[in-house]
């Protein structure tokens, strides 16, 4: 059935406020996430901290369940962290003091990785003196798997790829590289945290060892909120970082355990009203059907690509398939100027530099894009206004 877009949009208190296109790097709450925060937060204040997460208990282990239910993924191998970025050093650096990293070798790396990715690797370099590979592309953006299958011939340390670029709207064929690591018995790191929200997710089917997102983008959870699944196979081989007494079991005076599967990732003191949050963040998108969600907002986002291109603006996604986030530059203006005279308008959008890239946009000539990323909630009319605003200028 088609989506009741009014009924996401009453849903969705800043709707009143703003048109925002910025989904991509932190979206609008709907009403049920930030009411549970909201009241956990009041519990606390009310009860005791402790007190608080014991009476809320099933709600704070559902969370992990319910991202379990979107990643297709057992919930004991699931964690929830404070963002993307920690769940994926939690799992690299848990390779790195298991000793896997210790004898180099090479890692292969995908031409849109994310930053922070791309520096635990060159810090790794430093440390363990890894090589980086990076895999090329073809014409249109995405991995080349002829030239990946090719660098897998000589068994690599591990593959990172990225499902969505933070940076361009293509969409990785990650099932074909998950395949291509299986069969070479190479670990495969996914970055989904572009993808989680906005694409149908099951890691068994993309077959990756690894998968990390958060929970302020598509998921519309609030910010401060991530998510890791290792496959048990890997987290077993796994040592965590900053052990603690929720991670590993104390033995004796001089022993001690890590905790079985993806929980030996956990730690004591997290913000237990944003993981509330983000478990009925992840059940509000559930509920309403994530196949559902990403028809219309990759409807919006061909739209706004179309209007781009009539008026004269340059769009820089590539791919065989695209996704919600559209890139693009309007000539004769930088992309921050762009986005701050959208803000003048309040639209929402942000400019995305070589900063979060070092790879893949110097590598196309360019030093900065303006990126829009449209939601569920966003209407025809909204995309209409931000390609009126940008002819005016």
């Amino acid at each position: 059935m088609p989506l009741d877009i009014e009924s996401l949009r009453a849903d969705t208190p800043g709707c009143e406020k703003v048109v925002h296109l910025n989904n991509a790097g932190a979206s609008l709450m709907p009403e049920p996430v930030l009411e549970a925060v909201i009241e956990h937060l009041r519990l606390e204040a009310t009860i005791g901290g402790y007190e608080a997460k014991s009476a809320a208990i099933d709600r704070i282990e559902g969370a992990r369940a319910s991202v379990g239910r979107l990643v297709g993924a057992d919930p004991l191998d699931v964690m929830l962290t404070e963002s993307d970025t920690a769940s994926w050093a939690k799992a690299f650096w848990g390779l790195g003091l298991a000793g896997y990293l210790d004898k180099g070798g090479r890692v292969l790396v995908d031409r849109i990785a994310y930053g922070s990715h791309y520096l635990s690797l060159l810090q790794a370099r430093e440390r363990f003196g890894i090589e980086i590979e990076v895999v090329a592309s073809t014409e249109d953006g995405s991995i080349d798997l002829e030239d990946l299958a090719r660098r897998l011939e000589d068994r690599p340390l591990l593959i990172t790829a990225t499902h969505v670029a933070t940076h361009r709207g293509l969409i990785n064929p990650v099932a074909a590289v998950g395949r291509l690591a299986a069969a070479a018995k190479v670990p495969f790191f996914l970055d989904a945290c572009q993808s989680a929200g906005q694409l149908p997710l099951d890691v068994g089917e993309i077959g990756c060892a690894v998968a990390t997102g958060t929970g302020r983008k598509f998921l519309r959870g609030p910010r401060g909120t991530g998510w890791l699944f290792v496959a048990p196979e890997w987290s077993e081989q796994m040592v965590p970082i900053g052990v603690d007494a929720t991670s590993g079991d104390w033995l004796s005076a001089e022993e001690w355990e890590p905790r079985e599967r993806a929980t030996r990732f956990e730690v004591f003191e997290s913000s237990f009203a944003s993981r509330i949050g983000l478990g009925t963040a992840v059940d509000y998108a559930l509920a309403i059907g994530i196949e559902e969600i990403s028809e219309r907002i990759k409807s919006l986002s061909e739209r706004l690509r179309e209007q781009l291109t009539a008026m004269g603006a340059s769009v820089h996604d590539g791919g065989v398939e695209r996704c919600g986030i559209v890139s693009f530059t309007v000539p004769g203006f930088e992309a921050r100027t762009v986005m701050e005279r959208l803000a003048q308008a309040g639209i929402n959008v942000v400019a995305s530099d070589a900063t979060f890239n070092r790879i893949d946009l110097p590598g196309r000539g360019l030093e900065a894009i303006v990126r829009a990323s449209p939601h569920a909630f966003n209407t025809e009319a909204e995309i209409d206004l931000l390609v009126d605003e940008l002819a005016a200028l």
